[in-house]
C-alpha cells in the first residue's frame, strides 16, 4: 500500500543537482530539467504529485571532458 505523501515546506518540489549540488525547482511534471547554475540536464520522475526525483543525467547533453587525462585525474599514472 502506497501512502499518500504530501510535502509542505520551503523545499517542496525542489531537486538537487548531482553535479554542483545547487537546489532548484523544475516545472511540475517535467521529464527533464537543466540546472541553472552548471547547465547539466537531469532526467526526472515524479513519485508523488509535488515530489521530483533525479533519475540520472541526460547523457546526450552531459559535458564531455576535453581529454582522457582530465577525466581519469589521479588514476591516469
Amino acid at each position: 500500500m502506497k501512502i499518500n505523501k504530501v510535502m509542505e515546506g520551503p523545499r517542496d518540489g525542489e531537486i538537487r543537482c548531482q553535479a554542483c549540488f545547487t537546489r532548484f525547482r523544475p516545472k511540475l511534471g517535467a521529464g527533464r530539467a537543466k540546472c541553472p547554475e552548471c547547465g547539466v540536464e537531469w532526467r526526472l520522475s515524479w513519485p508523488y504529485p509535488k515530489t521530483a526525483k533525479v533519475r540520472g543525467p541526460v547523457w546526450e547533453s552531459y559535458p564531455v571532458p576535453s581529454d582522457e587525462k582530465t577525466f581519469l585525474g589521479i588514476w591516469n599514472n
